[in-house]
């Protein structure tokens, strides 16, 4: 039997629930391909599943060890969250996680940001791939020694089963999610009553620190893709590593506001023609502005050369009053993934509506060159922004024309 042969048939007996069929199978898998760590942590997995606690522990604290020489820290603390859990006074690992982090020195970091699915199928040693992930963005480069260990304990561990929602659209942020082993996905509801995946996040990756962030209710679910476990920090966690060290904030400020760009896009009518892996490079063709509430945007009759998409707020829009000049009429208002500003982009005339920020406001500016660059590309976008502005153009008269009635 071929190893594709074997994994096919351990994997049909796990997802049955044949746990002691599924182990033979696997342990020939981890004999076969002894440097899988997945396929050993599912080895270690069946083990505790079928009641053997000491092989479960012994299996899981080779594993530790080996995420741990690679420079896979977040991997580590999981594994050693899962080892603690059997048996508290197994302190081996997290030992040995110190004693690395303070041989190497503070530049020895947790490198949580980056997915590393990009850098799997590359040609590089597993200790490369490691270097690479901290060298790019390292979440947390000055934590070693007694600080990794305390970072440690105030971790939370949690497991989730395939397909699993972690938390829904809607609900209060207020933990920052990093992921320990598996994966997930994100997903924001359509107003079609669809849902679109936006994101995939493996290990290592965080999520969830949109809402963490800004305080706010989760603007997307998250969902386990397989068997996850994942690891929570709280807000008050979060604000005590911060007066640490102010740069864990801006990197996950920074990351934030990519994960925000990712969902406003996949959401955003205009973009549907646009592949998902093309989106993320659109970002560097927009310009970010903020608003108070109360902001004049933009101002009915003024010249306009860009289009804006709201990432994040609110904006009323509003048309001068014909008959009484000195009032206007409200025509509508957008919130996030909405986009405004279409028909100066189009047609060179002057800006036919007035916009308001109605909250605090973030928009993504596009001039007409760099719309023109992606037209050119994807030819969907021109046509869906065509449309939006003929229907919007015609729901205008239909508010102007009910007003006079």
């Amino acid at each position: 039997m071929s190893v594709e042969q074997l994994r096919s048939k351990a994997k049909k007996m796990l997802l049955d629930g044949k746990y002691q069929k599924a182990l033979p199978l696997f342990e020939e898998l981890h004999q076969a391909e002894p440097k899988d760590l997945r396929t050993y942590v599912k080895l270690a997995e069946l083990r505790e599943r079928t009641g053997d606690s000491e092989g479960a522990i012994k299996d899981y604290i080779a594993i530790a060890g080996s995420y741990a020489e690679q420079g896979f820290v977040v991997q580590a603390i999981a594994i050693n969250k899962i080892i603690l859990r059997l048996n508290p006074d197994r302190i081996e690992i997290k030992e040995r996680l110190k004693a690395l982090s303070s041989e190497r020195g503070d530049d020895w970091a947790i490198s949580t940001i980056v997915s590393q699915n990009h850098m799997q199928s590359r040609d590089i040693s597993a200790v490369d791939r490691a270097k690479l992930s901290f060298e790019r963005t390292p979440l947390l480069s000055s934590l070693s020694g007694e600080e990794l260990e305390s970072f440690m304990d105030s971790l939370t561990l949690k497991d989730f089963s395939t397909n699993e929602c972690i938390y829904e659209q809607g609900v209060p942020g207020d933990i920052l999610y990093l992921i320990g082993m598996g994966s997930v996905r994100l997903e924001t509801a359509l107003s079609s009553g669809g849902k679109r995946v936006f994101s995939r996040l493996s290990e290592g990756d965080f999520f969830g620190e949109q809402a963490f962030m800004s305080r706010a209710n989760h603007h997307e679910s998250a969902v386990a893709e397989g068997d996850v476990s994942v690891l929570m920090i709280d807000r008050s966690t979060f604000d005590a590593w911060v007066k640490k060290d102010a740069k864990i904030k801006g990197v996950v400020e920074s990351f934030y506001r990519q994960r925000v760009l990712a969902r406003v896009l996949a959401i955003t009518p205009i973009f549907e023609g646009v592949p998902a892996s093309a989106r993320a490079a659109l970002a560097d063709k927009f310009e970010l502005h903020s608003f108070k509430k109360g902001d004049v945007v933009i101002s009915e009759g003024d010249v306009g050369e860009s289009f804006f998409l709201i990432r994040s707020g609110k904006v009323q829009v509003s048309t001068c009053d014909a008959k009484h000049h000195d009032r206007s009429i409200v025509l509508g208002e957008l919130s996030d993934g909405s986009f405004f500003g279409e028909v100066a982009l189009l047609t060179d005339k002057p800006r036919t509506a007035t916009v308001i920020a109605t909250t605090d406001l973030e928009l993504m500016e596009l001039t007409r060159a760099k719309f023109n660059d992606i037209a050119n590309e994807y030819t969907s976008v021109r046509k869906v922004v065509e449309a939006y502005q003929k229907q919007r153009v015609q729901e205008a008269i239909r508010i102007l024309m009910k007003r006079d009635a």
